[in-house]
């Protein structure tokens, strides 16, 4: 413990030292550079372009940059949304197959996953949770995006190349996240505030959204603080159609042509709603006492409360398919069912079916309701960080970091049940977009049938903590080649700990007479949208109401007993080194070499069946890297650049489990897995032809050694459901494989004159597993799928813009091809092929004051989830379109 003390121990001791002899010392620092002055006077989307595309000309290696346009003012809400339009990133809305929920979360780089991308706030981790149950139970590394307002961004810098003094983590890449320090600014005082109306379409809600920037310094530029705060609401209301539950039909159906073929036994119409109200700030201090030191000392605090409901009118053909208690006393179905393969994408029972089960059979119940109910989600990320910079000499600069975040997730995931007895029939038809067109008569009634109220639940819970430090040196030499050479040590402390409790319910919350026709209501007319087909056409669905959900939970649900097989508690400590030397051959090629140091201690406590709960595992890594940079002629710059990275697994693939009770599924974990290594190369060509215009090409190449891969098998799990007996799942579960992906990248951005310009770039990727694994997807069969999870072949962007001295107005689409989301109960799900298309303007009525509109999802398509092949649909959203009006002030 103690040797992985010392670096943070010396960072202390350095910060102190100096901060002693800061006082002896200070002396009048030299002016504000040029460049940060400008950072503040020039403004707007052309010269946000302008200083991004100097920014990626000037670098040694292979970077993207994002420049805000204003000081609080990113091109976009969400700083994911920008990302997305850099080539070779792509973004995702979803952790799992859960489907979209309206904001982009997390971000991918070079068609990988986002657990192999690193995300960093002015070089430093940031921990982040989530509100969601299961991605809570997944336990991922990825930052959540939703956490981090764009207001705050100075900056954004992908780094698609490696190199030794970056964090290890980021396989396939790290995105660094900068913000604005207070002695940047020009003036002694500058401010910024905002307000805004936020109005989903969908939801028909209005919300506000307000944030406040405040800069000072004193005149002697020695010392600044900053501060920001901000609160952002806004309503989400998802419509969606499901396939709950796929099965085969048994091998006793009396249709014997039925018997083997795949069908939808629970069809669900989905609503869901939820609130979401993001609060926090950012406050640093900066104290510079003379052109040779300088101490940066930064806190920053996010929360969101996320509470949602999400409603499920299922219709219920498990009791016609199999019979009562599954005893095989099934119907026929009315008329000819329709078959498209192995699929039956059309079916019907009528009353005279239902009506043929065995007398008291819950076969009356043709539709169910379930209603999620999560009453207090939230999510929340903070840190506190110290920087400090001391020029001991002109050859030596010395640099350190030491900090702590942390942040967490928790939410009461709990499912309220209830059948209606009125039965005139049910049944489903699968159309082309996917959806579900439930054929229910008579289904906008609840009637009550004696079926009672079913409840199942759980709290998930989960803490998030790294404390870090680090001393950096940057030494010069008397040296053409070698001008200069970079070493530092870096030590972390990581934790993640899982909490999952079960629910309990008090006698009399099974009573359904409970349930008054107040609070039952029905899904508007318009729920899905404008479509020419909906799920449930003709009718609107009953609907119990979400405010008597949630009394319900509140009075009834208690949570005691710890699920221990789904729980962990993870110590993760990193201690790295490093050496770089920053290269110089003639007048035009420069770069950097160096390598990287890693080792990476794990204890594991969690459930392993058959196994102990403990583990404990330590590796060892030598991570090489190389940049250059060549002047090839005027204005035309080429890169090349290799070096081996790693990326560890997602906390959730080393322990813990996401069951499903009912159908008997899950996906585990394995405490064996290893990091994921790379070896990557690149190679680019990119053309300068103007201030604001470029053009580049890139190729890339990565070999995978450890890429997650499921297979699955067999395990023993207490059924919550069913008393916590001991039964079989069929689980899918990480095990470490080979890989590799590769591609292209082109990018062409133009200033066309006349204040109107445009961006435009195309990434290619092509991943595969290269090593089999037998009970996986990628097997050998005929019917195989190697492809990699989180790679789209296809991501391209298209972009335009106008702006003068009063107005300004960017369009922007971004689209992405099919990729593979995951696997449960070893079978791949994947996300379609989908686009977004999104709206900025601006109109500046004088230097303070500017008029703000911006439009999300503009678009609205349709957000389509499947497992295996297109046939079998998991889900079919639409997130709605987001329209935000306000105006910025600044002084």
């Amino acid at each position: 413990m103690k040797a992985q003390l010392t670096p943070i121990a010396a960072a202390t001791a350095l910060f102190l030292l100096h901060a002693a002899a800061a006082a002896q010392m200070a002396t009048p620092p030299a002016a504000a550079s040029e460049d940060k002055v400008e950072r503040v006077e020039v403004v707007g989307i052309r010269a946000s372009l302008q200083k991004s595309l100097q920014a990626k000309r000037d670098a040694d290696s292979l970077v993207e940059v994002i420049t805000a346009e204003d000081v609080g003012k990113m091109p976009d809400k969400n700083v994911a949304d920008s990302l997305q339009r850099v080539p070779g990133v792509s973004t995702t809305s979803a952790g799992s197959s859960e489907g979209s929920f309206g904001e982009n979360e997390h971000v991918q780089m070079r068609g990988l996953s986002s657990q192999l991308t690193l995300t960093t706030l002015n070089g430093h981790t940031v921990s982040t949770g989530d509100w969601y149950g299961p991605n809570i139970a997944a336990g991922g590394r990825s930052v959540t995006f939703t956490l981090l307002p764009s207001d705050l961004i100075g900056r954004v810098v992908v780094h698609k190349s490696s190199q030794a003094d970056l964090p290890e983590g980021g396989a396939a890449g790290t995105v660094d996240i900068e913000t604005r320090h207070p002695l940047d600014f020009k003036n002694t005082l500058h401010g910024v505030a905002s307000i805004e109306a936020a109005y989903s379409d969908n939801a028909k809600k209005t919300d506000p959204s307000i944030s406040a920037l405040l800069n000072w310094k004193n005149t002697d530029n020695t010392f600044g603080i900053l501060g920001q705060v901000f609160s952002q609401s806004r309503h989400l209301q998802r419509a969606g159609s499901e396939g709950v539950w796929w099965d085969k039909v048994g091998a006793t159906y009396p249709v014997e042509n039925l018997r083997g073929k795949n069908i939808s036994l629970l069809s669900g119409a989905v609503l869901f709603e939820q609130e979401r109200k993001r609060e926090g700030g950012y406050l640093e201090a900066q104290f510079k006492p003379n052109a040779n030191l300088d101490f940066n000392l930064s806190g920053f605090y996010s929360t969101m409360d996320a509470k949602n409901y999400n409603t499920n009118y299922m219709v219920d053909l498990i009791n016609p398919m199999y019979g009562p208690g599954w005893n095989g006393s099934s119907v026929p179905p009315t008329g000819t069912p329709v078959v498209s393969g192995d699929t039956i994408t059309g079916i019907f029972f009528d009353r005279d079916a239902f009506n043929g089960l065995p007398t008291g059979s819950q076969g009356a119940w043709s539709v169910v309701e379930d209603v999620a109910a999560r009453p207090d989600a939230k999510t929340n990320s903070q840190f506190v960080n110290l920087d400090a910079k001391w020029k001991v000499s002109d050859a030596l600069t010395l640099s350190g970091k030491l900090g702590n975040t942390s942040g967490g997730g928790k939410t009461k995931d709990v499912g309220f049940e209830v059948f209606s007895a009125w039965n005139n029939g049910a049944g489903y038809t699968l159309n082309d977009d996917g959806i579900f067109v439930l054929n229910v008569p008579g289904g906008d009634t609840f009637v009550k049938g004696g079926a009672g109220i079913g409840g199942w639940g759980s709290y998930s819970e989960t803490n998030d903590s790294e404390t870090y430090g680090q001393i950096d040196a940057l030494w010069r030499l008397d040296s053409e080649v070698v001008p200069s050479v970079k070493f530092g040590v870096r030590a972390t402390q990581h934790r993640r700990e899982l909490i999952r409790i079960g629910m309990s319910l008090a006698a009399g919350a099974s009573d359904e007479s409970q349930i008054t026709d107040d609070w039952i209501g029905n899904y508007s007319k318009d729920w899905y949208g404008n479509l020419p087909t909906n799920p449930t056409p003709g009718f609107a669905p009953w609907k119990i109401k979400n405010e008597y959900v949630a009394a319900w939970v509140a009075k009834y649900a208690t949570f005691v007993n710890h699920a221990t097989q789904q729980e962990f508690d993870i110590r993760e400590n990193v201690n790295a080194a490093y050496a770089m030397a920053n290269l110089t051959f003639g007048d035009n090629i420069t770069g950097n070499a160096g390598v990287r140091v890693v080792n990476t201690k794990e204890d594991i406590e969690a459930f392993l069946p058959g196994g102990a709960p403990n583990y404990k595992k330590t590796f060892n890594d030598v991570l090489p890297s190389l940049n250059l940079r060549v002047d090839l002629a005027k204005n035309l710059v080429g890169r090349f650049a290799a070096n081996r990275a790693l990326s560890r697994p997602d906390f959730g693939q080393l322990a813990g489990n996401d069951l499903r009770d009912i159908q008997h599924t899950g996906v585990g974990s394995n405490p064996y897995l290893s990091p994921i290594r790379s070896n990557n190369f690149d190679a680019s060509i990119e053309w300068y032809f103007g201030p604001k215009s470029a053009v580049s090409a890139a190729v890339f190449a990565s070999k995978l050694d450890g890429v997650i891969a499921y297979g699955h098998s067999m395990l023993p799990y207490a059924n919550q459901s069913n008393g916590g007996a001991i039964e079989l799942y069929d689980v899918s579960s990480p095990v470490n494989t080979k890989g590799r992906i590769m591609g292209f990248e082109a990018m062409f951005q133009h200033a066309l004159g006349m204040g109107f310009g445009i961006d435009l770039n195309y990434t290619y990727s092509d991943g595969k597993q290269t090593r089999k694994l037998a009970t996986g997807t990628c097997n050998g069969s005929d019917t195989e799928d190697c492809s990699l999870y989180g790679t789209s072949k296809d991501v391209y962007n298209i972009g335009g813009y106008y702006e003068n001295d009063a107005v300004s107005v960017r369009l922007a689409y971004s689209h992405r091809s099919t990729y593979k989301l995951g696997n449960r109960g070893g079978r791949d799900y994947f996300q379609d092929g989908n686009g977004q298309l999104n709206l900025a303007a601006s109109y500046n009525i004088n230097d303070w004051a500017t008029l703000t509109f911006e439009a999300q999802n503009l678009l609205d398509p349709l957000l389509t989830t499947y497992v295996g092949d297109s046939s079998q649909i998991n889900g079919v959203y639409k997130a709605g379109r987001m329209y935000f009006a306000g105006m910025r002030m600044k002084f």
